[in-house]
């Protein structure tokens, strides 16, 4: 459902102008021909061994180092993809009036609590809105589309415009998953579990049949998108 895309191709171009590079940093660092190493206390400083020789680099603003990336892979990556540990700190932020960060996804100033799948993506410092995938809201705490229900900046039924019946339980006390239907959609329903709705849409070569409530062979369903 994490719809963002690969970031190699972005910074191809800016890369030179970005990274950060202070010279060699001794050569006996280099215990392999080409590879990448971690740089302890820096979230998204390393170091990068090409022929044994040792070169310090820092990712762009916003990013951060890939600890298991394999050379010659673009070792940058947003801090979703990316690990820093609490004792480790990233580069001062380089923000622009638009961006807190040159690079990465943050809260949109035009996204409301009804209206939670807007979100901003910041590139070189330029920021170009965005909206998640259809019944997925922008979660700010991990810079990524999310089931609506689980961001706390979203009111999930007035974002999905629709409200779960009561949950219903089994002998067993296990909640029952329960479908509906959507008007004017042959493939998109909502399931509800636990008065919980989330947005579903039905695989490929399938669609919704209301008549069982669930996602069949489209061949046979009777449905006519936007009717």
């Amino acid at each position: 459902m994490f719809f963002f895309i690969s970031i190699a191709g972005l910074f191809v171009a800016s890369c030179a102008a970005q990274v950060q590079q202070n010279g060699a940093v001794g050569d006996t660092v280099c215990r392999e021909y080409n590879t990448y190493y971690k740089i302890q206390g820096s979230c998204d400083s390393y170091v990068e061994c090409n022929a044994y020789k040792a070169t310090y680099k820092t990712c762009p603003d916003g990013l951060y180092f890939i600890r298991d990336v394999e050379w010659p892979t673009y070792p940058c990556a947003y801090p979703s993809d990316a690990q820093c540990d609490a004792q480790d700190a990233p580069q001062k932020a380089m923000p622009t009036e638009d961006c807190k960060h040159q690079y990465g996804f943050f809260a949109s100033p035009l996204a409301t609590r009804s209206d939670c799948g807007k979100y901003r993506m910041c590139v070189e410092g330029k920021a170009f809105e965005m909206e998640c995938s259809m019944g997925l809201a922008f979660n700010p705490e991990t810079g990524r589309c999310d089931w609506p229900d689980l961001v706390p900046t979203c009111d999930a039924e007035a974002y999905l415009g629709f409200k779960c019946p009561p949950a219903t339980y089994d002998e067993f006390g296990k909640a029952y998953v329960v479908n509906f239907s959507i008007k004017g959609s042959c493939y998109y329903f909502f399931s509800c579990m636990e008065g919980v709705a989330r947005l579903l849409l039905c695989d490929e070569g399938y669609a919704f049949d209301s008549t069982v409530n669930r996602c069949m062979d489209a061949r046979r369903v009777q449905c006519q998108e936007g009717q």
